[in-house]
Order: structure tokens, then sequence, then C-alpha cells
């Protein structure tokens, strides 16, 4: 018997197939440690026109992999969403890595009716000049807002609900104002 995922874990991916194995691999672990049946998660890798074996490292761990050509953040995100079967919805980055206990984490933060959705934090695997910018021009932000990021996570019906990513903006997709 086949049976609809319980968690859809969304990866979006553009020329990631350096560190992408890292975070399947941790997947593999968080899966592994669900407390639930480990086939209620289905992984997916939005490629976005990618030029390297982004999706072919995806298939190699049996993710399912959708493509995405519009390179804004919010379209990937969002088109994984579309694709997602999953009554929760969770958005990690390629190139970072999950912990052992993030699905049980969420799935029981979800599991209050108080909550809607949330963020894990996040530590770097890489850090370049850009990135690191990036990532201290939003701490000021984080500390006001209270919102973070890592694995970003929430109910299907919540997402559709609020219609998703915000595809107007680059970057910071997740401040919908």
């Amino acid at each position: 018997m086949n049976r609809a995922p319980r968690v859809s874990l969304i990866i979006p991916a553009h020329n990631e197939q350096d560190y992408l194995p890292a975070l399947l691999d941790s997947v593999e672990i968080a899966r592994d440690n669900f407390k639930e049946r480990s086939d209620s998660i289905e992984v997916i890798v939005v490629d976005n026109s990618s030029t390297d074996r982004t999706a072919e490292v995806a298939h190699s761990f049996h993710c399912r992999v959708v493509h995405e050509d519009k390179r804004i953040i919010a379209a990937v995100r969002n088109s994984g969403a579309e694709a997602a079967g999953g009554e929760i919805l969770m958005f990690v980055d390629a190139d970072s890595v999950i912990h052992r206990d993030t699905f049980n984490a969420v799935v029981t933060a979800l599991s209050s009716p108080e909550i809607i959705g949330g963020a894990t934090g996040i530590k770097m695997e890489r850090m370049s000049p850009g990135i690191a910018l990036s990532y201290w021009a939003m701490v000021p932000m984080l500390w006001i807002t209270g919102i973070d990021t890592g694995v970003v996570f929430c109910r299907k019906e919540d997402f559709v609900a609020t219609d998703g990513y915000n595809e107007e903006v680059l970057f910071a997709e997740m401040f919908n104002f």
C-alpha cells in the first residue's frame, strides 16, 4: 500500500552537487531516527536550472526532483511546495545539514494548534564574503522580528492559505509584508 507522505522536505538547489550529499546524508539519519514511519517523509529537490550534476546527485539519493527555471528563490520554494504531498512542509537550503531529531521536533511542534510554523536555526556549512555579509545584515532583523532561518516549517494548508512565498522579492522571501 502506497500512503501519502506526512512530511515533505523541500530543498531548493542551483549547482549544489558538492553540498547536496552532506545534506541528504543528514536527512537519512534524521529519517532513521523519526518516531513515525520513515516512509512518511518525502524529499523533493527543486533543481533551479543547474548546470552541474545536482539532479543526478538528488536521484542517486532517491529524491524526487522537480525543475524550476525562474531564478527567484521564492519561486523555487513555491514549486517544491506545489509538488509536495505532505501535510507538513519543511524547507532547507542545499548547503545545510539537519539535526538527527529535526523531523521529530517539527512534528511535535506542529502537533500544537497554537503553532503555525517556525524555523530551527542554522549552522553554516560554508562561508563566503557574500554569505557572511547577508547573514550579518539579517541578524538585526532576526532579533527584532524573532524570526529565524534554517529548516523553515509549516502546515501545507497554512502555506496555501497565505499564497506561499512572495515571488516579487529576490531575497528575504520569508518576510511577506
